[in-house]
Order: C-alpha cells, then structure tokens, then sequence
C-alpha cells in the first residue's frame, strides 16, 4: 500500500498521554507554546496513588535526595535525583493551587506514607485517587488553554537524521500524519507490555525506547528492570494485579506448586525481606516446579485481605475466595529503571529531543525507592515541559530539510511486500514468550545468548511481513519496536557482568565495583 502522510505543525508534540505527558504539556502551554499530545491508549498513569515529596517535619530534600542515590546503588545520576528531591516540592504547592486537597491529620501536616526504601515518611496523597485526581487537573487546564490532545495516535518514528528530532510520523484515527514541531518530549511510558505477566496495560510495551534510539538517542540503564512480587497469573482479568507482600506478616504464605514453604530457603525472617530479592524466590521457585506459586491467605484476617487487596470484590465475583483459594501468583513486569540518557535540562543527545517519566533513564539505577515514580510525572513532566518550551523555532531549512526526512519514511512504509497479519501474532507471541524466560528476574550468558538470536530471527521474519493498511502498519512497527528494545536489553545485560539492585545474573551473582558505571547504547 502507497501512504501518503497528512501534514500537522505544532510547537511542541508529546508523546504520551499519561500523567507525565499532560503534566509537560500544561507547562508548555502555560509558557504559550502551541501543544499536541498524542495517547495510544488507556492513560494508565492515573493509577498513581500519590508521589514523595520532603514536605514532612522530619524529612529534606537532601534526606530525599540521599535516599534517591543508596537505592541507585552507585548508578543514579546526581543531577537527576537532587532536580527531582528539590523540585517535587513545588508540585505539591502548584497541585493544591489547582485544587487537589491531599490527605492531612487534625494538626493539618500531610498526613505521608512511608514508601519502601524511604527513611522518613514522604509520600503525599489523596486516598488512592491521587493520580486520577491530579489527571482531571491537567486535563482541564489543557482544555482551558487550547491544547490539544489526540487519542487513538500511534507514534511509528522520530522524525530525524541522527543530530536532530524534527518530529514524528504517527497514525491518528487510522491516517498516516506527518507531525513536524520544534520539540519532542517523549513521555510514553516504560515497557511492562513485553513481558508474559505485567501490572501494566499491554499496550505499554516499550515501544518508545526503540522509537528514541532509532532516530539516535541514548539510552542507559537498560538492563534494570523491576518486578512486583505477587501478582495473580488468573483469571485474566485480573492478571497482572498484585496482592501486598504486607500479608505475609498476617498469615499468609507462599507455596511452590508442590505445596511446599519456601521463603525460609531464600530468607531468615519476613523482616529481611526486599521486593527483588522476593520477586527472584517466587520465579526461582515457579520455574523448578513449571508452574505458579501460590499464595495461601486462608490464615489471615478476612478485614486484613479486604485492607489489603483493592480487587477483592472482583476476586470474589471469579470465584477466588481467598478464605478458601490458593491464589497462582509470579512476579510481574512493573518499571523500568532505564531510558533515554538526559542531562538536567531533560534534553536527550539529539537536539529538539526530550524525555520524562519513565522514558527518562538515569534517576534510578539499579533500584527505586517507593513513591519515585509517581514524583517522576509530575516534576519532570514540568521539567520537561518548561525545557521544551524555550527551544528555538524550526528555521525556513530545517522546516524543508524535515519534509524530506518524512518522505522517506513514508515511502519505507510503503514498500511492496505480503501481508501476513496472523504471523504478526505469532511473531509477537515468540517475543513475549522469550522475553519471560530469559530477560526476567533471572538472567545468564547462555540464556541471553539464546534470546538475543531469537529476536533477530524474528526481526528478519518481521521485516519480510508488509501491511495492507494502516492498522496493520501499526501492529507490525509494534512488533518491530517490541523486539528492538528486547535486544537492547539483552545487550545491556550481556555486558553488565555482575549483579546489583534488580539486575542478578546466576553466573555473575556477586556485585562488582568495576560496574559501578551506567551502560549507554546507541544504535547510529
């Protein structure tokens, strides 16, 4: 099929809906840039149950700060954790301003939760609608200045010759547009999508990264990935949905698919315990016995699962009484550490090119403490968006020199092969199946040896396949997208030879000082 690519100006284009993406475009739009915002889907940032910020008695921003970089293990860059401890604040005060009361004791301080991996009480919130909240915020105050936000936008590529983003070649409503802008901020998400189990929507799979390093961007950190301990594999619907390891100290416990106690293998007391370390136990023990674990809470306190698990109804209405059910649970995919490398203005190493949340690497390194991710949308969501805003505008030759890039993509689009849907499927099946075997919690040399030939086999079949439409075009750039950020990661992991934070190696299981440094890739 021959595409012929609709044309769009705007100042600045967002990639991503999500809450970091509304946050950056209100910050743009509040310095009087026109906006665009593209969603592919579910803004699923709105799950967001609040975000740290050192606004409590016995807390600072450089405690916070601090805390950032021990989780980090030697790899957060400073810049990125004291930007995000000191301006985390100002969102809270900017927050309240718009109208968000968040939760405060009789004394009237913020009454702050205490993430894990925090040393003071930092997490601010509105009972657990914080990010819902703070959505219906940025959503009116994008409506009330003009901007413009696009649902149903699928981002194929970057505008760019390998110095300079100029914008993005993108479906919208099943039409081929040619978005050029003075600056890209990329804010699409993280990538749990590209594993078997994960606590995120599918369609936030990682594309994003391989979007950025095509057209040139680094990306670092790559090969950390962090997993949420027990999280049900059934039923469908709620697949992915995890179920507080808290229980643990209730009552609870986790069985192998045998029905044996394990936990007392992996650690000497529940107290000791860490999310990764957890997260490894559990898949450790799944993949000995082929199966699930299971998690029994039939001891606990019916009111403590009911505190404790936000879909306990729905556990109910499938038939899964945890009173009377051993529930199946494995490790899901939850965010990823690594990104687009950025200094801290938020640029990329391509001029025109930014990136926040968590398409930003380099705040967390090895690990992250609770509560960042949430402070990560709306800070540098803001960061982002006031960066962006000062970029000079496209000159009279780099608007020409942009129409001639989107050309060519558009006719690369348009090369005459077969469509074959139904092998897309399949294809994307042997992804995500490799991905859970060998880019999880437990990774060696000869696995990721295995899986880096597999994703290449599958991209020579990808690259053979053509599309008779634009929804097929935007399955199978999906596709292509999945199985380049899988090999990044692969090939980050290859390198690292040691273990540290989320990232363990079983033939490397030791951590190593000589890695005390982030691992950068690049493709041009």
């Amino acid at each position: 099929m021959m595409y012929t690519a609709e044309k769009k100006n705007t100042d600045i284009l967002i990639v991503g809906g999500g809450l970091t993406g509304l946050r950056a475009a209100v910050a743009a739009l509040e310095r009087g840039r026109k906006v665009t915002v593209l969603s592919k889907g579910p803004r699923c940032s709105a799950g967001v149950i609040g975000f740290n910020a050192a606004v409590g008695a016995s807390d600072s921003r450089e405690r916070y700060c601090r805390d950032i970089l021990e989780s980090g293990q030697g790899l957060s860059q400073p810049e990125l954790a004291g930007l995000l401890a000191e301006k985390s604040n100002e969102q809270v005060g900017y927050l309240e301003e718009k109208g968000l009361c968040f939760d405060r004791k009789q004394d009237g301080s913020y009454d702050l939760l205490t993430p894990l991996g925090c040393s003071a009480p930092r997490l601010v919130h509105k009972g657990t609608v914080t990010g819902a909240e703070e959505e219906k915020i940025f959503l009116g105050e994008i409506e009330r200045m003009g901007g413009e936000l696009m649902t149903d936008a699928y981002v194929l590529d970057l505008i760019s010759d390998g110095d300079t983003v100029y914008g993005a070649m993108a479906v919208i409503g099943g039409r081929l547009t040619r978005i050029v802008s003075n600056a890209v901020i990329m804010a699409a998400g993280g990538g749990g999508g590209l594993y078997p189990i994960t606590v995120y929507p599918r369609g936030i799979c990682g594309d994003s990264y391989a979007i950025a390093a095509r057209a040139g961007a680094e990306l670092t950190d790559m090969e950390f990935v962090q997993f949420e301990p027990c999280c049900l594999t059934k039923p469908e619907k709620l697949c992915g949905k995890g179920i507080s390891t808290t229980l643990l100290n209730a009552g609870g416990r986790l069985l192998n698919a045998r029905g044996e106690s394990f936990l007392s293998r992996y650690f000497d007391g529940t107290s000791k315990m860490q999310k990764d370390r957890l997260s490894r136990a559990i898949f450790s023990e799944a993949k000995a016995c082929g199966a699930p674990c299971l998690y029994d809470l039939r001891d606990v306190p019916e009111e403590e699962i009911r505190a404790h698990c936000l879909f306990y109804r729905e556990l109910m209405q499938a038939g899964m009484d945890p009173k009377t059910t051993l529930l199946p649970v494995m490790p899901a995919a939850h965010t990823f550490l690594g990104g687009i490398k950025v200094d801290g203005g938020l640029r990329s190493n391509l001029k025109r090119l930014y990136a926040a949340g968590e398409n930003l690497g380099g705040l967390h390194g090895a690990n992250r403490i609770g509560g960042c991710a949430g402070a990560e949308t709306v800070t540098f969501g803001a960061a982002a968006g006031e960066s962006a805003a000062g970029v000079n505008e496209l000159s009279e030759a780099e608007l020409s020199h942009a129409e001639e890039l989107a050309e060519a993509l558009a006719e690369g689009y348009s090369a005459p092969k077969e469509s074959r849907p139904e092998e897309v499927e399949a294809l994307l099946a042997s992804l995500r199946e490799t991905v859970g075997k060998d880019l999880s919690l437990v990774r060696d040399e000869r696995g990721l040896l295995e899986a880096s030939d597999i994703f290449e086999r599958l991209n020579e079949a990808a690259e053979a396949i053509g599309a008779a439409d634009t929804k097929e075009l935007v399955n199978l750039t999906s596709l292509k997208n999945m199985l380049l950020t899988a090999k990044l990661i692969a090939k980050a992991s290859l390198e690292r030879k040691e273990s540290r934070g989320v990232f363990y190696r079983s033939d490397y299981p030791e951590k190593n000082p000589a890695w005390n440094k982030s691992i950068v890739l690049k493709m041009r």
